[in-house]
């Protein structure tokens, strides 16, 4: 088990340090999730739904695709394509 400290910033934010964030793989964007147990514990962890996961494949291959010059991976090149849409849905 490993233990990382952060601090409670005056406006209620923390700060993920990098080795927590580098032990769940998380990349900007990911959704996480806080469970806090009736005696204080909380814990902390990243969201695994399938539509968090998709959403973090089609971000991921949105940096080595365009729609201009498609990748060679057809269900990535859909994935960042259908990300795109719903953003502009938004």
């Amino acid at each position: 088990m490993q233990r990382f400290a952060m601090t409670v910033t005056s406006k209620g934010q923390i700060t993920l340090p990098a080795e927590y964030r580098r032990a769940i793989n998380a990349v900007a964007g990911d959704r996480l999730s806080l469970v806090v147990g009736d005696d204080g514990s909380a814990i902390l962890t990243k969201d695994t739904d399938d539509l968090s996961a998709m959403r973090a494949i089609a971000r991921r291959a949105r940096g080595s695709a365009s729609a201009a010059n498609p990748g060679p991976d057809p269900i990535g090149d859909y994935l960042v394509a259908e990300d795109e849409r719903t953003k502009s849905d938004r």
